[in-house]
């Protein structure tokens, strides 16, 4: 062991700068959630209760707005002011505790709002594993999908299979019990993709072999298209169609014809044509070649057009319907305002996030003399904490206001005439404007929201790279054109265009040249299929 001193230089992060990073990256709603975290671990931080106490009866984690409205205290001239340099924070921090208070719940139909919640739920199933059972059953069933993964939901429904006698002494005479026929086709629920279809992967990316369980091999090899379906053991088919039979039809598919039929086979009424369609023509189908459609299989025309129609029932990606994918919640920390003639920024903050403020109970013992030195210790570390972490939930809301101003300032066609006007620009150019640096710009922007006259935006959306135009005269510069102006601009033409005779990228890229957009045709084709996620113009046509 040796004892030395050296030299060196490095960048810390003193505690406070680490505490505001975390905080900056939080969006609104994780940020009210670390507030409730802090409150219960510091009782020098409390909220406003300035209520009356008849509107207090109200636990913590519900948090109502129940703070006095601040005053306008604006100055005379305010209309001197620069929107630029007015700090709109108290100006935003009024809210409506209408609805929170429970002013406005005399109206509400609880008998029907239970009945919506209870059944909502189960909403993918309904379609095709709806049953006419007591509603009572529906209410005293614990709902317990909520959260679960595809593969949880997919194990939930084999919980509840049970095989016919016939079909388990098929099984049984074939060396594999009702236990060891559940955990094949486990192992296959655990191989579904996220659309719902069984992962088959070519022999080149075979992998070592998982079990020592010919079973577990066979599905395998079938799963590495070695060996079909119909070549394989008796329990691992009945494995598979097992699956298949679950909700949502089309589950267990090992490719996209195979779960269109699926689904067609389980609809009694679908026509027989587009199952034939299915079975026999399906690469035709895909190039809609409906006249050779028909010829092959000796109907007309119009009858394959029909039939076609009717694949609108079926649904491409099934295992969506199971996915554990919820509702995106966005809270807004930005509004874009009108004032005096003229649009503006304003923080919008949480009433957890307005009524925050230090507890002046405990504040009171740092100047008792009769209290211990122990406990003004304790108050002194955690009061230094409660100011520390407030005045870091201020500088957040301070410097995505400072960011969107700044972005709000360069995008101003934006805000005035639209989407289709945003202008190229990159994170280092607000970082240069705000004079901060890009990483904080970066966090300043993911995950938060600002609410436009023309819907609600994540500020990193307004960041979008540029094509250059080319330049029409010496003395002019090269513009830049926003990809979002050219991708809005892709989309209008392909909705506006004749299904009969689609739009191909060469004939798009004419038409934005045509619009003063100048833009190669391998960008166009890289716009539509990576970025609209449209088809090309072969596969958009339609035969009416």
């Amino acid at each position: 062991m040796q004892l030395g001193t050296s030299q060196r230089l490095e960048q810390t992060l003193s505690p406070q700068l680490r505490q505001f990073v975390a905080i900056l990256q939080k969006n609104s709603l994780e940020l009210d959630t670390a507030i409730k975290e802090e409150l219960e671990s510091n009782p020098l931080l409390e909220l406003d209760d300035s209520a009356p106490i008849e509107e207090r009866e109200v636990h913590d984690d519900e948090l109502p707005d129940s703070g006095a409205e601040l005053k306008d205290e604006r100055p005379d001239n305010y209309d001197d002011y620069d929107s630029a340099d007015y700090s709109s924070l108290e100006d935003s921090a009024v809210g409506d505790s209408r609805l929170l208070d429970g002013s406005d719940g005399e109206d509400i139909n609880y008998e029907q709002y239970l009945k919506d919640g209870s059944m909502n739920e189960d909403a993918p199933f309904k379609d095709l594993n709806a049953s006419g059972g007591d509603a009572d059953d529906e209410w005293d069933r614990p709902i317990k999908d909520n959260g679960k993964s595809l593969q949880d939901k997919l194990r939930d429904q084999l919980l509840l299979w049970s095989g016919t006698r016939e079909q388990l002494e098929q099984l049984l005479q074939s060396n594999c019990s009702e236990k060891k026929f559940r955990s094949l086709v486990e192992y296959l629920i655990d191989s579904l993709d996220e659309n719902g279809f069984l992962q088959v992967v070519s022999s080149d990316e075979l992998p070592v072999r998982p079990s020592n369980d010919p079973l577990i091999n066979e599905i395998e090899s079938m799963l590495h298209d070695e060996i079909s379906l119909e070549d394989c053991s008796l329990p691992v088919r009945e494995a598979v169609h097992v699956l298949q039979g679950f909700n949502p039809r089309g589950i267990g598919a090992r490719n996209q014809r195979e779960c269109f039929l699926i689904q067609a086979y389980a609809i009694p009424d679908f026509p027989p044509l587009g199952i034939q369609i299915l079975e026999k023509c399906y690469e035709d189908l895909l190039a809609l070649r409906y006249a050779k459609i028909g010829k092959a299989l000796g109907v007309a025309t119009d009858d394959v057009q029909r039939a076609v129609a009717s694949f609108a029932r079926l649904n491409p990606h099934p295992g969506f319907q199971l996915s554990n994918s919820r509702e995106h919640m966005v809270s807004p920390d930005l509004k874009i305002v009108e004032r005096h003639g003229r649009r503006e920024v304003e923080s919008i903050r949480s009433p957890i996030q307005k009524r925050l403020r230090i507890n002046q109970t405990y504040q009171a013992i740092l100047t008792d003399k009769n209290a211990s030195k122990a406990d003004r210790d304790y108050v002194k570390d955690h009061l230094k904490k409660a100011t520390e972490f407030i005045k870091t939930i201020d500088d957040r809301s301070s410097t995505i206001e400072k960011v969107m101003r700044a972005i709000f300032a360069r995008q101003k066609d934006f805000f005035t005439k639209g989407p289709a006007f945003l202008k190229p620009m990159v994170q280092q150019d607000i970082a240069d404007d705000i004079k901060r640096d890009v990483s904080t710009v970066n966090r300043s922007v993911n995950g938060k929201y600002v609410d436009t006259p023309y819907g609600i935006f994540e500020l990193k959306q307004f960041f979008t790279s540029g094509v250059k135009q080319a330049v029409q005269s010496e003395s002019s510069e090269a513009e830049s054109l926003s990809s979002a102006t050219i991708l809005d601009a892709i989309k209008k033409l392909i909705d506006a265009e004749d299904k009969k005779k689609p739009l191909s990228d060469q004939a798009i890229t004419d038409k934005l040249m045509e619009q003063g957009i100048q833009v190669a045709r391998r960008t166009v084709a890289k716009y539509r299929e990576n970025e609209l996620h449209i088809l090309p113009a072969s596969k958009r046509k339609q035969v009416i």
